[in-house]
């Protein structure tokens, strides 16, 4: 198989402990990009939050993407404009607020690449941290927010979200998709947004079977993208799920487990 595009993950799968690429990985996919194969970021982040790494990686110089918010966005680097927008209205963000409220959990959401709050969490400043927008904390996120949002994320104890997770079993209501990124984490997405529908679909416009695809993933959030691809590759550091799922497992997000794959399928295949 000759492989044609790479999709990312970011956190704790492209990017280490520390938030950063190893430089054995940009080594890896600025290669396999120069080879003409296409690398493709696809995270739970919001768009402005995963720019820095896409700059790193020459996404814009090559003519990719990005999918932020699960899915809910897909961004186009060389053009600087969004190409596909599919958002929670204003009448289910409402109503993930108060299931949230009522489940004692802490509720966020984004507006004009602010991440906005209420509630409080030992884990609250966890997505500031990693996506370095600026967080603002409100009594009131819905007076603060009253349009369409890219997703909704409860943050709370991990046991309180696992159960909560399990208990819905991937849906609110008819027309919500819901997931875990980390285990502190539950997001709430339009019932048409996950990272293996959205790649699925975007697909049919850059002309690539989702079989020339390899992707990389750890989390919950990456099932359906592992389980749609030609090669799906769980990280060592991976949950249960996901290794489950995946046709190959390699090295951790701290070791070399991108590259040694990319080097693998791809530039070997090239000499």
């Amino acid at each position: 198989m000759k492989y044609k595009m790479i999709v990312l993950d970011m956190d704790d799968t492209l990017l280490t402990s520390d938030n950063e690429i190893l430089p054995s990985t940009k080594e890896a996919l600025l290669k396999a990009q120069q080879l003409g194969v296409k690398v493709v970021l696809a995270s739970g982040r919001p768009t402005g939050g995963m720019m820095d790494a896409a700059l790193q990686l020459q996404l814009d110089k090559f003519d990719s993407f990005i999918i932020s918010y699960n899915g809910a966005a897909i961004y186009d680097m060389a053009n600087a404009r969004f190409v596909e927008k599919t958002y929670v209205d204003s009448t289910q963000f409402k109503e993930i607020v108060a299931f949230l409220r009522n489940e004692n959990i802490m509720a966020l959401s984004y507006k004009d690449n602010k991440i906005y709050y209420e509630g409080t969490s030992e884990y609250e400043h966890v997505e500031g941290e990693l996506t370095g927008l600026e967080m603002l904390k409100t009594t009131d996120l819905l007076k603060m927010i009253q349009t369409d949002v890219p997703k909704v994320m409860g943050v709370g104890n991990i046991d309180h979200i696992s159960k909560l997770n399990n208990k819905l079993n991937g849906k609110f209501g008819e027309q919500i998709h819901a997931t875990t990124s980390k285990p502190f984490f539950l997001e709430f997405m339009n019932k048409d947004v996950s990272k293996g529908k959205v790649l699925a679909r975007f697909l049919q416009h850059l002309n690539i079977n989702t079989e020339e695809i390899i992707a990389f993933g750890d989390s919950n959030n990456d099932k359906d993208m592992l389980e749609v691809v030609g090669l799906g590759v769980a990280m060592g550091n991976a949950t249960d799920t996901i290794k489950s799922v995946a046709d190959i497992i390699t090295l951790d997000h701290n070791e070399d487990g991108i590259y040694k794959i990319i080097d693998e399928y791809i530039i070997n295949k090239h000499k």
